[in-house]
């Protein structure tokens, strides 16, 4: 359930415009690469026990064969921990072992037992409370995600040349701590062989920016300054003709984070596809549809919600004019783990804090349509819904649905710099089984006015 809450993501990306840049390979350079991935996925939970427990003095460190066996007998619960713990700490532990295993020279499909092992031997042996459903869904689900994304990050900052710079390698090592860091350490050199890359194309960059968000109605009253940094990447061209794709060859990223908050970790979302399921190519069109997976995370405004999710996608970018296209990406999923749920971190009267947000299965829906005007902008429109059955407890049952729109438009100030204003609403009601209990609705919106700046790949030359 709980996790060292030392431990940070460290994503890198940049740059916004189409680069020939670099990918990964899978490699067998490595001698026992299945038995060095099990290796890491013994030690890192034994690693990050022995630091709570001797070092941080954590009560629920204290095990023994007598907590163990109180956690087999007792079973499965669903834990109390905090949104963030459950929703990034979690997965963030399941990418460590993860980026371990890929380093080793194993592909995505031989990497996602090694996350699912150590989530197990976590929450049945590390701790003295009874193991987490929901953590051991979401620690290798989203961990997987949140992994390939950062080794194939690490693969285009650690370069293709033969020489591999000092503070490449260093700044490689921050990316991808446990999968090339301490590998590199542990291994030498030839952790490099399985960190071979060829070209593919990348779309990112970083935006700065702010502007008022409201509660309710959008009473002037209640509005409250939202300052934000936002990195946004695009990795592989999804459109692109191949005959071996492979996992995550094509993948997004878009995260904030925010400035004058207590949650300085506002959103997440990562969607990779799996496989391409049909493709179609015209002279003025072309589609593909595809298998993806998505880790999507918020906590901003009034509430909060959290998805791991599998499912259908459809890519579809038709060329209006000669300088004018439009691009089309819509996704339903099926949510194996998702949370939604208030977010007034509010201490009661006690001093004993309570979970404020939900636990369950349920679908989610994605729509996304950009018009794109060649060197002189764009306009948008993302359309996210998450529907949530709440079902860890049988006198809180009930349904989340949580419906986000966001509407913008971007001009470019030459070629690194764009202007961007958007507009985002969201709503947020709850549907419970009681008819005792009060159904709850929240609705707030926010306005945006960002400065984007589309960074040189000098980083990934």
């Amino acid at each position: 359930m709980r996790y060292f809450s030392k431990l940070s993501l460290i994503l890198l990306v940049s740059s916004f415009s189409i680069f020939p840049q670099e990918q990964t390979t899978d490699s067998t350079a490595i001698a026992h690469p299945h038995r060095n991935a099990l290796l890491h996925t013994l030690a890192q939970p034994t690693f990050i026990w022995a630091v709570n427990w001797y070092v941080l003095n954590e009560f629920w460190a204290d095990i023994s064969i007598k907590t163990l066996q109180n956690n087999i007998e007792t079973g499965w619960v669903w834990d109390e921990d905090g949104f963030d713990v459950n929703q990034v700490g979690h997965p963030t532990q399941g990418a460590l072992v993860y980026t371990a295993a890929r380093a080793q020279g194993l592909n995505y499909w031989q990497s996602l037992a090694y996350p699912t092992l150590s989530s197990l031997i976590w929450e049945v042996g590390m701790e003295n409370e009874s193991p987490s459903i929901n953590d051991m869904i979401t620690t290798p689900m989203s961990g997987v995600a949140f992994g390939e994304i950062i080794h194939r990050i690490s693969v285009l900052t650690l370069g293709s040349g033969t020489e591999k710079p000092l503070s490449r390698q260093i700044l490689t090592g921050l990316i991808n701590p446990l999968g090339y860091g301490f590998n590199r350490l542990l291994i030498g050199e030839s952790i490099h062989q399985n960190f071979k890359s060829k070209p593919t194309s990348l779309l990112s960059g970083i935006s700065f920016g702010g502007g008022p968000g409201y509660h309710g109605e959008s009473d002037l009253s209640n509005n409250a300054q939202r300052r934000f940094v936002r990195f946004n990447l695009v990795y592989g061209n999804p459109l692109a003709r191949t005959s071996n794709f492979k996992p995550f060859d094509n993948f997004n990223l878009v995260t904030v984070l925010n400035f004058s908050r207590q949650d300085y970790v506002g959103e997440i979302y990562a969607s990779g596809m799996l496989a391409k399921l049909y493709s179609r190519h015209a002279d003025r069109s072309n589609l593909v549809i595809g298998l993806f997976q998505n880790y999507d995370f918020m906590n901003q405004d009034d509430y909060k919600v959290s998805s791991t999710s599998v499912g259908p996608g459809l890519i579809y970018v038709y060329a209006l004019a000669p300088k004018m296209t439009l691009g089309i990406h819509t996704n339903g999923s099926f949510i194996f783990m998702g949370s939604a749920g208030d977010i007034s971190d509010e201490i009661p009267e006690d001093g004993v804090e309570t979970r404020d947000y939900h636990f369950g299965p349920g679908v989610s829906g994605k729509f996304m349509s950009r018009l794109i005007w060649k060197d002189q902008g764009q306009a948008y429109i993302r359309l996210k819904r998450y529907f949530i059955y709440a079902m860890e407890d049988d006198h809180v049952q009930g349904y989340e649905n949580i419906n986000l729109l966001t509407a913008g438009a971007q001009v470019n100030l030459g070629q690194k710099y764009g202007l961007g204003l958007e507009y985002l609403i969201s709503g947020r009601t709850v549907s419970y089984l009681d008819a005792d209990r009060k159904d709850t609705l929240q609705k707030t919106s926010l306005y945006r006015v960002y400065l984007s700046y589309y960074l040189a790949d000098s980083l990934f030359e």
